[in-house]
């Protein structure tokens, strides 16, 4: 299952008084590939971390699915991030002291999953992702890549209907950069999994649907 995502005219403003984003009204159907690009600076995090829960906005709302998302209902927030939504950030966010395996496993312990369930299904994924021979190694012995990788297989453990991938590639170099773009393609068009990728390398946005592009917290393409 995939979900659309729609804003209309979502502003957030900061209280140093800047404002990131300025009646940001956008679209996404359901199984699209899409790429959000601009500068450091244009409003492309803040944007998605409004999308997936994780900040709040100003004014405006935003649509998960058809339903509107209520940020005041923090309860909500958490099953959305939890169950919904999965993320993969620039910086990979492994846990350093446990296996490709374990870090996939991760986020089921939340849901209460039998053990030998989170197991298959960290294989299972492990597998997809190309690393099941690497299941047993910690983040250390990865790759930058391969530990992207991982980052990728965890976020697709809870069956979301929809990745939200933060710069997914920014400390990587072009090789292993266009092998996870390739990757997150093949689950999108396989799974039909909905992407929103924030990027600033707009070579790399060819791999996407489309493009949206952010400048000064504005929509200008």
């Amino acid at each position: 299952m995939t979900a659309g995502i729609r804003t209309e005219s979502l502003t957030k403003q900061f209280a140093n008084g800047v404002t990131a984003l300025r009646d940001v009204s956008i679209t996404i159907a359901p199984g699209e590939f899409v790429a959000l690009i601009g500068r450091s600076g244009s409003g492309k995090s803040t944007l998605m971390n409004i999308m997936g829960g994780l900040d709040t906005p100003t004014a405006g709302s935003a649509y998960f699915d058809g339903e509107k998302i209520d940020y005041k209902d923090r309860k909500r927030l958490i099953v959305l991030r939890r169950t919904q939504v999965g993320f993969v950030f620039q910086q990979f966010n492994l846990l350093p002291t446990l296996t490709a395996r374990e870090n996939v496993a991760y986020p089921l312990l939340f849901n209460y999953t039998p053990r030998m369930e989170r197991d298959v299904l960290a294989m299972r994924l492990l597998t997809l992702v190309g690393l099941e021979k690497r299941a047993d190694h910690l983040p250390h012995q990865l790759s930058g890549g391969e530990q992207q990788r991982v980052a990728i297989a965890r976020a697709l453990v809870s069956n979301p209907h929809l990745i939200l991938a933060d710069e997914p590639t920014g400390n990587l170099d072009s090789k292993s950069s266009a092998e996870i773009y390739q990757l997150m393609r093949h689950i999108n068009q396989v799974q039909k999994i909905t992407f929103l990728v924030v990027t600033h390398e707009r070579e790399l946005a060819s791999y996407c649907d489309r493009t949206i592009e952010l400048r000064d917290g504005t929509v200008v393409a």
